[in-house]
């Protein structure tokens, strides 16, 4: 059924889990495709051949459609790694997360220093927080760059800028 898309994410929110100005949720999987209008491809499954690997269902949805936020919001990114094989070590490029939360538990708070990835295992999942100092694009992948190349790769708008590049996937 993972392999098939069915599958989703359930958020249950820390106790006192402070505010932020967005919060987005991205669950990363596989893709084995079978032939058109078929399941996917029980083989591929078992021999990880992915055709691609998504963040939200679909290949580089946000690096055609940045996701637009502004520079110093704090936002919230949950990310779950539904698999139903490959790993994830999810990282926006030119930030740093001050805060991670993985499986239940804390790992860094602000003021105790910072991570450049959440580090997720398929079926578990976390957020990871921070912000943007200046305006700009800043990509998101699973840090696998392998995966990257075949659609795990999105981007952050930090306020009013050209998207060209971002679309042209530079």
């Amino acid at each position: 059924h993972i392999g098939n898309g069915m599958y989703g994410a359930i958020i249950i929110d820390p106790p006192e889990l402070a505010p932020v100005a967005k919060e987005f949720v991205m669950v990363q999987s596989e893709l084995y495709l079978g032939p058109e209008g078929q399941p996917g491809s029980l083989t591929k499954m078992q021999n990880e051949d992915f055709d691609a690997v998504v963040f939200n269902g679909y290949v580089n949805q946000y690096q055609h459609r940045p996701i637009r936020v502004e520079p110093n919001q704090r936002i919230r990114a949950w990310v779950m790694d539904t698999g139903p094989s490959e790993n994830s070590s999810f990282h926006v490029i030119g930030t740093i997360f001050d805060t991670a939360y993985k499986e239940g538990a804390y790992r860094l708070r602000p003021g105790a220093g910072g991570s450049q990835a959440l580090d997720l295992q398929p079926a578990q999942g976390g957020f990871v927080e921070f912000s943007f100092d200046v305006a700009g694009l800043y990509p998101f992948v699973t840090h696998k760059f392998a995966t990257a190349s075949i659609g795990a790769l999105g981007v952050f708008q930090a306020g009013e800028v050209d998207t060209g590049a971002a679309s042209a996937g530079h």
